[in-house]
């Protein structure tokens, strides 16, 4: 589980050099615009946290929308990035829900659609 914040160069080298066959997952996805490269991997999968829902989130909304299902998580982050309408307040875990209600209306599908791939993609990736 990797967070990187403002070492993209560093993070992806390192990676791509050293991760292998080995599932990754990038925690508060934040690279927007190196969105393209993280799906050539095969073994990496994307997670998206409340900032996913900030009005100025453009860029992570777009990059969200390429994630293919079975390669998309959602998560709170708690006690960080709060998902709109909460922000300012500390973020809980049962607050992922906004979260994942955003992603579900960016992408044009019903939250119980959002809510069955997301359960498959972590049964996938998680074994269980």
């Amino acid at each position: 589980m990797i967070h990187t914040r403002g070492a993209d160069d560093d993070t992806l080298r390192i990676l791509s050099e050293q991760a292998g066959d080995l599932d990754v997952i990038l925690h508060c996805f934040s690279m927007a615009d190196r969105v393209a490269h993280c799906l050539e991997q095969p073994s990496w999968w994307l997670s998206f946290a409340g900032n996913v829902t900030y009005p100025k989130a453009e860029d992570l909304r777009t990059a969200m929308l390429r994630v293919p299902a079975e390669r998309l998580l959602v998560e709170t982050d708690a006690p960080y990035l709060t998902p709109h309408p909460l922000r300012g307040k500390p973020n809980q875990p049962a607050n992922v829900v906004h979260t994942a209600r955003a992603v579900a209306v960016q992408r044009g599908i019903a939250y119980d659609e959002l809510e069955r791939a997301l359960e498959h993609g972590t049964t996938a990736l998680f074994g269980w």
